[in-house]
């Protein structure tokens, strides 16, 4: 007759050292400060801090804005964004074909040649 394998036995339960209480508390590393919890960035997140700033910056330099000055009008800001910006969508239509040609002349190329070189790499379909 067949008789079917046995079942290995249970594990045995680790025994602890009568010195060693079953609840040690494991060794925490101390809390980082509020300082150091708010402020720390990652270098990603500090290069696209760094884009946004720089994109906001020549929002804040093409505007002329000039907080210190005696003549602010916050009325006639807001007016002067509204029509500069208009203007630029105007732009952006009559001339969009000019900065995508300028893009294409380069990133055509490149994106051309990382096809290329990726091609031996690539699974068939």
């Amino acid at each position: 007759m067949n008789t079917p394998p046995e079942a290995p036995p249970p594990p045995a339960a680790v025994e602890r050292p009568a010195s060693v209480p079953a609840s040690t508390p494991t060794a925490e590393a101390p809390p980082n400060s509020f300082l150091a919890r708010t402020f720390s960035l990652s270098v990603g997140q500090a290069l696209r801090l760094l884009g946004i700033s720089t994109l906001v910056g020549f929002f804040v330099l093409a505007f002329d804005f000039a907080p210190t000055g005696t003549t602010f009008d916050l009325g006639g800001a807001f007016t002067a964004i509204i029509h500069r910006a208009f203007t630029a969508i105007g732009w952006a239509f009559d001339s969009f074909w000019k900065p995508a040609l300028a893009g294409a002349v380069v990133v055509l190329p490149l994106w051309a040649l990382w096809r290329l070189v990726q091609m031996p790499f690539r699974k068939k379909p």
